[in-house]
Formats: structure tokens, C-alpha cells, sequence
């Protein structure tokens, strides 16, 4: 069932994704009355299609893209009554808004559903200080551990998510009033002045960015699951184990532990640990693993974690469709900063994913529910809008970039330079899929 699950919900991600990005080009040259002799869903063979119009509708066997085929005179045989339909003889700037139409509608399904999110309503956790983090922008004022963030510029921030898309969109102010109510229930008001801008490097995050951690409900520390072969595996931590004490530091929570575990990389951490009724000492050894110190054991969660810090947000249909937009341009910068990170090699090209673990978490978000599946197809279609922009030959990006170069010099890219760098592009793509099935594979593995 999990297997079918995945296939059919990888199935319906990349359907719909395919469909509404060739829409986009296919509306936009409709418009500029090109003429469009196919628009295919899928690559290779045709399982199904049927003609409306001038145009043949078709479903092809490889659910992996897509094409919009327009009447273009560098194809044969254009009858001379349909030159003035041909693709290549409209204006650059016809050319270029059409091309880039498939992307644009990428974004535009993004804020859609992110829109829909917001209206159906998510279940959110209380926005309450945690840690904060010395000489940071909440050390420096009067907000304190466990003051529960209310508001900022009198916009209601109900929980952590909410209060990260009120920050983002207040932070171009460089002013920022926060309401606040600490663990005694008096009510605070605090004027913030930010002095760097915090899109200027979103991926830090906003705890990072104001210098705290959101805080979350305490979680004993008892083990739930040991991975194979970790760390705790061969320390002989096994299910059910409570951590009392760490190199004779007290531990009351879940979170002591981890704290522990990530200020002693590689170096042997002794253990006091409880075992039906029964103390034993045992030295956990943790593994680096993308330069973080991993124990490779889950927390038990007890069933009644979040009932008293959950919340639930609904907006009305403005108020979710300006969220959205917020939410996609926030998405759109910190996946531009792991593409450069990945460009100049500050990230691993193992984060590249292909079908088969974009198939993997559809298939979980689908079987979670409606409003997860949706929050995925959402963040997916920016990843490809925005990976169609990139400046590759065969891609829409590369398209782009010829025609950019068409604008400033005057005349379009020669022939021969446009199919030599195709031939690079087409390098780069099969070079990018090998990664990613590869990477694919080693995760399945």
C-alpha cells in the first residue's frame, strides 16, 4: 500500500505540476496568436489524446515533463498563410513572455495553494521564548524566557508559523512593535529597531536572526528507537531506556540530552541510564554526520505532548492569499541561497533528490492529509518554476538568457552557438538526473 500510495500521489504531484506549467506557455502564446500543434503531458509514447481546436491534447507514458509544440519556421514544411503564426516570428518580447510564462505559472500555483492552506486552516504551536541567545536582538530588550509573543505591529501572530510570516513581512520597516504576555500574564510592549536586513540571508532563520529559540513543551528522555549500526546501537542503548545522567550532568528532558550530545562530538559521553527498574552506566560515542554529532536514537513523544500549546489558525481569503505570496517569495530566496551554496560548494550535492524521493514524500504527505499533500505540491512547484529559470540551454532559463542577449545586442544568438551550448546543457541535465537518481538510490539503500 505504502508503495502504490507513492506512485500514485508522484503520479498526481507531477501531473498537476506539468499541467499548470505547459498551460502557462500555452496560454501566453495562444494570446500572442501563436499557433500550438501539441500540448503533452508525459514524454515517449501517447496513451491517450484527443484534438480541440488546431491543438492535439496529449498523455504520454513518462510521467517525468512535459512540452508545448508550437508552429515554428526552423521545424519543415510552414505553409506561407501561417508564417506570420510561427513562434520564432514574434517579437523577442513575445518570445520571451511566453517562455517565461511556465514558471510564473509555477509561483502562481504556489501562492494558490498556500492561499487554500490558509483557509482551510493549520494546526500551529504557541509562539513562546525559549532560549535566548546573549547580546542577540531579544537580549538586548525587555522580552524574557517564556513570554508568549502576541503580536507584531498589531498584526495577531497565534503560533511559531505565524509569527515567522508577520516578521518577514514587517521586517522591511526596520521597526518592529512585538506584543507579549510573560508566564504572570502581564501584558509587554517592545519597540525593536533591526539594523540588517533580515531577507538579505533568510535561511538563518527568524529565532536566529532576533537571537532565541522557540521553546516547546518538555519531553522526558526516554528512547523510542535505536537506529542500526549508530552510535547508541553500539553503546547498547536500546527502547524504552530513560537518560538520567551525562558526564554527571543531571538530565530532565529530552532536550538536556541533545544538548549534551552536540557540545561532545566523538568523544565518549558517560551514561546513567534506567532500565526496567534497573541502573546501568554504559559510554555512547556519537558520530559525525554532515559535521553534526549524531547519537542515532528518536524520543518517545507521549501522546498528550502538544495538547496545551497547540493552536489553531484560519484566514479570510485576502488575509491568506497576501500570507501566500509572503510565503512563496520567503521559500523562493532560501531555495536561490541553496542552489548558490550548491554552485560554489558550500553544500553537498547530496541534498539533490530525485523521482524516487520526491515519490517517497509525496506518498507520506498524501497519507498524513489533505492540507500536508497540498503544502508539498506548493513547495515542490517553486523548486521546479524556479529550476526551469536557471540559465541552462533546454531549459526555460536558457531560453531566456538567448533572449536577453537578443535584446541588447539587437539580433538573436546564432544557430550554431545556440545548438553548441545546447549540447552543454543537455550534459549538465543528464549530469544533474545521474546525481539524483544516484543520490536516490544510496537513500533507498
Amino acid at each position: 500500500m505504502g508503495f502504490l500510495t507513492a506512485l500514485l500521489s508522484f503520479i498526481v504531484t507531477i501531473g498537476i505540476l506539468v499541467t499548470i506549467h505547459e498551460y502557462g506557455h500555452y496560454w501566453v502564446a495562444k494570446k500572442f496568436d501563436v499557433k500550438v500543434l501539441r500540448f503533452s503531458v508525459g514524454f515517449g509514447k501517447v496513451i491517450k489524446s484527443f484534438k480541440r481546436g488546431e491543438t492535439e491534447f496529449a498523455l504520454c507514458a513518462i510521467p517525468l515533463g512535459g512540452y508545448v509544440k508550437m508552429l515554428d519556421e526552423r521545424e519543415p514544411v510552414v505553409a506561407e498563410s501561417e508564417k506570420h503564426r510561427a513562434f520564432n516570428q514574434k517579437s523577442v518580447y513575445q518570445r520571451f513572455a511566453i517562455v517565461a510564462a511556465g514558471p510564473l505559472a509555477n509561483f502562481l500555483l504556489a501562492i494558490i495553494l498556500y492561499a487554500i492552506i490558509f483557509m482551510i486552516g493549520v494546526n500551529g504551536i504557541k509562539p513562546v521564548i525559549g532560549n535566548i541567545t546573549p547580546l542577540g536582538i531579544f537580549a538586548q530588550s525587555e522580552l524574557q524566557t517564556n513570554d508568549e509573543l502576541l503580536s507584531i505591529n498589531n498584526v495577531l501572530t497565534p503560533s511559531i508559523s505565524e509569527f515567522s510570516l508577520a516578521f518577514i513581512q514587517a521586517s522591511a520597516s526596520k521597526s518592529l512593535v512585538i506584543q507579549a504576555r510573560s508566564e504572570q500574564l502581564n501584558l509587554k510592549t517592545v519597540k525593536l529597531n533591526l539594523a540588517q536586513d533580515f531577507l538579505s540571508k533568510p535561511e538563518q532563520g527568524v529565532g536566529h536572526y532576533l537571537g532565541f529559540e522557540f521553546a516547546l513543551p518538555k519531553i522526558p528522555a526516554v528512547i523510542n528507537q535505536v537506529v542500526l549500526n549508530s552510535a547508541a546501537s553500539l553503546a547498547g542503548l536500546q527502547k524504552d531506556d530513560q537518560i538520567l545522567n551525562a558526564n554527571g550532568k543531571l538530565i530532565k528532558t529530552w532536550q538536556d540530552f541533545v544538548g549534551v550530545i552536540q557540545t561532545k562530538p566523538i568523544k565518549p559521553i558517560e551514561l546513567l541510564i534506567k532500565r526496567d527498574n534497573t541502573m546501568l552506566t554504559l559510554f555512547l560515542t556519537p558520530k559525525l554526520v554532515n559535521d553534526q554529532a549524531k547519537a542515532g536514537v528518536s524520543v518517545l513523544v507521549p501522546k498528550d505532548y502538544l495538547k496545551d500549546w497547540q493552536v489553531f489558525t484560519q484566514k479570510d481569503p485576502l488575509d491568506a492569499l497576501s500570507s501566500a505570496g509572503t510565503k512563496v517569495y520567503q521559500l523562493t530566496l532560501l531555495n536561490l541561497k541553496m542552489i548558490k551554496k550548491m554552485i560554489v560548494g558550500e553544500t553537498s550535492i547530496e541534498q539533490i533528490s530525485g523521482p524516487v524521493t520526491i515519490a517517497n514524500y509525496a506518498g507520506k504527505s498524501a497519507e498524513v492529509g489533505l492540507v500536508p499533500f497540498l503544502s508539498f505540491l506548493a513547495l515542490i512547484s517553486i523548486g521546479l518554476g524556479l529550476l526551469n529559470l536557471l540559465p541552462i540551454p533546454l531549459l526555460d532559463g536558457g531560453h531566456l538568457f538567448f533572449y536577453v542577449i537578443e535584446i541588447i545586442k539587437g539580433s538573436a544568438v546564432s544557430e550554431p552557438i545556440q545548438q553548441a551550448f545546447a549540447k552543454l546543457g543537455l550534459l549538465l541535465i543528464l549530469s544533474l538526473t545521474f546525481v539524483a537518481l544516484y543520490n536516490d538510490l544510496i537513500r533507498l539503500l
